[in-house]
């Protein structure tokens, strides 16, 4: 086989080398449309009310590369201010240096951990060149998580809403406190059944961030995205902290189910090394019945405890005592008040919908009160499937005509039909690189 032998490239080296040369003429070919796009917009305007002032250079990262391109900007007679309209019409800011998508590729990244700047560098081994900084990802995620999400314009209609509430602790960086406990709810209207999966439906998710008690602004929250009334029932799962527990003062038809989750935790580190025991209380736990659960804890001698664990055991049995109308099921009092339970499970998610918040902003980092505040909220966009923020919106009455716009005007027509490329729109094909063998494949896709 040595006669075949040829110096060629590996597989994963021509791959990078068309993208990357890829990446070059799609930039040449965004700068060409913006640019024209640019100058059809000038054509259109309202000449009335923007007067061009100039003619001024931009460089924008984009996923494509670093473009430089011109744009013009006007004076708004009416709002005596300078505009760009190319911004205005494709909802972005030009001052920010990276375009739209790149930002939100960057703030997905980052969402998903573990560190701003691991975001960055992956980001430079994906498009080939250092594309946005680690402290300008940071910037842009606490930038979108300031604006505030719309109240939805569709309300949806829910008889009973299901609420999983817990607090998320997070270091504070440079701060007189040394953490911050993030207070956090999770909604949704019940449960769906996909084969073995279970998915909840419509969740939503609340960060508190106002000074006021938290149930207040959650309250607000609900009347924002659900049409609710004195009739709507909310079942809240917790963990017991007392805050939590003041729902029940704030909703007409609440009720409040203590998370089984830490039950069974807390219960499992006490009980381990008593095997009967921990049976038995798991039993009555798994059966809804808190009766049954305090006599066995009852029963248990104080000497079969660990002694370092003494004190806090008869700490945790009393909280139980106090929450033992909690531990019932809640499907029980729904039922007494005529509601179908059917569809209805256990409710228990708050610690697993929590879990993917808890190893972003834990993990040995500490945050200032903006960036944690911002992360969860990009954390909790990602999840239901949005975007941090949204899209830039602007005043766009700017047109004066009913002149339909199409991206085909913006473009010169080729001379001849041809199939494959086009000769000259190729620039690598015109350099001394068309005789590599990258050149030669190319020049062999023409047809």
């Amino acid at each position: 086989m040595k006669q075949f032998s040829m110096n060629l490239p590996t597989l994963k080296e021509i791959e990078v080398n068309f993208f990357r040369k890829l990446q070059e003429q799609f930039s040449e070919g965004l700068v060409r449309y913006l640019e024209q796009l640019d100058e059809w917009i000038m054509e259109q305007r309202d000449r009335s009310r923007f007067r061009l002032h100039d003619l001024r250079e931009l460089s924008l990262g984009t996923m494509f590369g670093e473009i430089t391109f011109k744009r013009r900007v006007y004076r708004d007679r009416e709002k005596n201010q300078f505009v760009y309209l190319l911004d205005q019409a494709l909802s972005f800011d030009g001052e920010s240096m990276v375009s739209p998508h790149l930002e939100e590729m960057a703030i997905e990244l980052a969402s998903q951990g573990p560190s701003y700047r691991e975001s960055a560098k992956k980001i430079e081994a994906f498009l080939g060149y250092p594309a946005i900084s680690h402290e300008a990802i940071r910037n842009k995620l606490i930038e979108r998580a300031k604006q505030p999400i719309p109240a939805s314009e569709t309300k949806r209609k829910a008889n009973v809403l299901f609420v999983e509430v817990d607090g998320l602790y997070a270091h504070l960086q440079r701060q007189k406190k040394r953490g911050v406990e993030n207070q956090i709810a999770v909604v949704h209207e019940g449960w769906e059944k996909n084969g073995e999966r279970v998915r909840l439906l419509h969740k939503r998710h609340y960060l508190h961030q106002g000074k006021e008690p938290f149930w207040e602004g959650f309250m607000d929250f609900l009347t924002d995205h659900y049409d609710i009334d004195e009739q709507t029932w909310l079942v809240v799962n917790g963990d017991g902290a007392e805050w939590i527990g003041e729902c029940r003062s704030y909703f007409h038809r609440c009720v409040y189910n203590l998370d089984r989750f830490h039950v069974f935790k807390e219960l499992r580190r006490y009980l381990r090394e008593l095997p009967s025991q921990w049976k038995l209380a798991r039993e009555a736990l798994e059966a809804y019945d808190p009766k049954a659960l305090l006599n066995v804890v009852d029963e248990i001698p104080m000497e079969s405890i660990r002694e370092e664990w003494q004190e806090d055991w008869k700490k945790y049995k009393a909280f139980l005592r106090r929450h033992q109308e909690h531990l019932k099921d809640y499907r029980e009092k729904l039922r007494e008040a005529g509601v179908d339970t059917s569809d209805m499970q256990s409710m228990g998610s708050a610690e697993s919908q929590m879990s993917v918040m808890a190893k972003r902003t834990k993990g040995g980092y500490s945050w200032s009160m903006q960036g944690v505040s911002a992360m969860l909220l990009s954390i909790m966009a990602r999840k239901e499937g949005r975007t941090l923020g949204g899209e830039v919106t602007y005043d766009t009455n700017t047109k004066t005509d009913e002149t339909s716009f199409r991206m085909n005007q913006l473009f010169k027509k080729s001379k001849e039909a041809v199939k494959g490329y086009t000769d000259g729109m190729i620039r690598y094909l015109h350099t001394s690189a068309q005789s590599t063998p990258l050149g030669a494949a190319l020049k062999g896709l023409r047809l």
